[in-house]
């Protein structure tokens, strides 16, 4: 599969300058972005995408994810609701909750290692919005199962930020705990420039941090034209009160959007200084993805690449390093507004120019068919068949790995 993988970015570049091509459809240009041509912050408060929804991301949804509303034949074309309290009270409120039932079989085709269900994400969404120049954001999270919840699942809060907008090249400021702005927002933290998908082999991951977790920080950014910029410093791993003390922990994006196409380029950089025992002294990312759309159809790319460099031996300026490849594309047809059927292969490479074993053992494909299905405003059952294919035969414990078989259905309800 590598001839296959070193493909992708041209098969994206050949992708959108087709598209590009294509007259505009019935549709304008993670997905919603792609189809409507619009940036994530035309439906959110925060410029890089997910949390509250505004007044126009709201009527989005309520419109069953479709820029035009429902037509007099749907059962929800009278639907009247709104998330915010009032004029006099500009507060945004609202929820969202993922519900997942998973299959997961290894062993053997006959076999079901992992069967059962967990609550993914729990979510209250507040924003208040006195003017536009000012935004406060909160997102309180109860999930029992997933990676902010104390035990018993009592809730977190997970975003909290103020954000100042309004300055020239329609820019912003913002700071509290936010998602930094590393590339395409995907609303999978298991694809493979994120989390990537090796739960159930090893656990390793592409990103050096968890992409649905939040950092302490600063960000600024703005939009000229067709040009958009977005720029982070955050403390990543480190902590003022804790070891090591120093923040310095950057990420960057520059991109172009219009109608038909997005693309955009990012980098995240985290030193480590002092760097901790055994550790990672510096992990630094850097990728490209680009999103398009030609009628019914939207597609999606990204490719990202890395290094992670550890500690140094005592007595040693640097220590070993590690290079890491990954990459993901994915076409979607929506065949209604109520449904949407994807393909989508991702691959990641974790120990990069290693020697052929160990190479082997760090990279794994795999192939993805998966739908949604919104049989209401506000609800949304997703799923999906998956196969990962790795490339070595048995893992560095001498242990054999096996394809894995995965499916699951996701309920998904939002406000």
């Amino acid at each position: 599969m590598r001839p296959v993988f070193r493909a992708v970015p041209v098969i994206l570049l050949l992708v959108a300058l087709a598209v590009a091509l294509v007259p505009r459809g019935g549709h304008s240009l993670p997905l919603y972005a792609a189809r409507t041509g619009l940036m994530c912050q035309n439906c959110h408060f925060d410029p890089n995408g997910g949390g509250p929804r505004n007044d126009f991301g709201f009527a989005y949804a309520r419109n069953r994810h479709a820029l035009t509303p429902e037509d007099s034949t749907s059962q929800w074309h009278d639907l009247n609701v709104t998330n915010r309290v009032g004029d006099q009270m500009p507060l945004y409120i609202g929820a969202d909750q993922r519900f997942m039932m998973l299959l997961n079989s290894q062993a053997s085709n006959d076999s079901l290692e992992q069967f059962g269900f967990f609550d993914m994400e729990t979510d209250l969404h507040f924003a208040f919005q006195p003017h536009r120049r000012l935004t406060l954001v909160y997102t309180a999270d109860g999930s029992f199962g997933n990676y902010t919840a104390f035990a018993g699942g009592n809730f977190k809060t997970r975003e909290a930020y103020g954000m100042i907008g309004g300055m020239p090249l329609d820019g912003y400021v913002r700071a509290g705990r936010f998602r930094v702005p590393f590339g395409l927002r995907w609303d999978d933290h298991t694809v493979a420039t994120r989390n990537s998908f090796l739960d159930f082999y090893d656990g390793r991951a592409f990103l050096p941090y968890d992409p649905r977790a939040t950092d302490a920080g600063i960000e600024a950014g703005g939009d000229h034209g067709n040009w958009f910029g977005r720029g982070s410093f955050t403390n990543g791993p480190a902590s003022p009160l804790g070891s090591p003390p120093f923040a310095e922990t950057f990420a960057l994006k520059l991109g172009f959007n219009s109608p038909r196409a997005q693309v955009a380029a990012s980098f995240y950089d985290n030193f480590n200084h002092p760097p901790p025992f055994g550790g990672i002294k510096r992990a630094t990312r850097w990728g490209i993805y680009g999103l398009s759309h030609a009628g019914s159809f939207a597609f999606l790319g990204e490719l990202a690449a890395g290094t992670d460099e550890a500690a140094p031996p005592a007595g040693m300026a640097s220590g070993t390093k590690n290079n890491l490849l990954a990459g993901i594309i994915e076409a979607d047809y929506a065949l209604r507004r109520s449904l949407n059927f994807r393909a989508r292969y991702d691959r990641v490479e974790l120990a990069r120019g290693q020697p052929q074993p160990l190479e082997d053992q760090g990279t794994f494909d795999r192939y993805a068919i998966e739908g949604e299905i919104v049989p209401a405003p506000f609800t949304e059952l997703r799923w999906t068949l998956r196969y990962i294919d790795p490339a070595a035969d048995s893992d560095r414990f001498g242990q054999r790995l096996r394809p894995d078989r995965q499916a699951y259905l996701q309920f998904h309800f939002s406000y």
